[in-house]
């Protein structure tokens, strides 16, 4: 299937592209809420500025996928769905669902994942810069070398997650859960942790305050 017959399809009413191919298909811009594209190969794919909002990408291969800027509230990302090397960069994200994901090594600079469930979830290396995760489930999941510079995670679960050497520094973690979490060789420069729950956390070798040579 190339790009133009699923948008064709769409605009005729269909929904359902269960296990798609559309590997490097050209679909920036594109109005495409509430389809269902689980399980789908859609590696390569330009997605940067669509509307994928509350769609079904459950197992679905984004590997290397542009999504920069796309609108993406809502969407379910749950499975086994690889978003390794996308980039995200400016998407709106927020209420997603990416339990278990494997999203290591994206780009997801300014991303707005309020309210998302990314239990589980696999953002080793993942760029999070200035990123938005307030009130998000990071349950049990795995941010370690993360770049988490500036990122608001107020009110955020991190219950069990890890994130040794991670870098946190001028992060908002105020209220966040961050019980049984491990944070080894973390660098919480500036980091805000006013109010959060740290009972059980690991810090050994965190880096907690900054000192500037003059």
């Amino acid at each position: 299937m190339n790009a133009d017959e699923l948008l064709n399809r769409y605009a005729a009413g269909e929904r359902n592209f269960h296990e798609a191919h559309l590997i490097g298909a050209f679909l920036s811009k594109a109005f495409l809420i509430h389809i269902n594209l689980a399980c789908g190969n859609l590696k390569e794919v330009n997605l940067a500025l669509a509307d994928l909002s509350w769609a079904n990408l459950i197992d679905a291969n984004l590997k290397n996928a542009c999504l920069v800027m796309a609108k993406l509230e809502g969407i379910d990302l749950s499975g086994r769905a690889d978003l390794r090397f996308a980039r995200l960069t400016g998407a709106d994200m927020s209420e997603a669902n990416l339990a278990n994901a494997n999203l290591s090594d994206t780009k997801m600079i300014g991303v707005d994942l309020s309210g998302a469930n990314l239990y589980k979830a696999n953002l080793m290396e993942a760029n999070l810069i200035d990123a938005c995760l307030d009130n998000t489930n990071l349950d049990e999941a795995n941010l370690s070398n993360a770049r988490l510079r500036g990122a608001s995670l107020r009110g955020a679960s991190l219950r069990g997650a890890f994130l040794c050497e991670s870098n946190l520094e001028y992060a908002d973690l105020r209220e966040a859960d961050l019980r049984g979490a491990n944070l080894s060789g973390s660098f919480l420069c500036g980091a805000n942790l006013e109010g959060a729950k740290q009972e059980g956390a690991i810090f050994s070798g965190a880096i907690h305050f900054c000192f500037r040579q003059v």
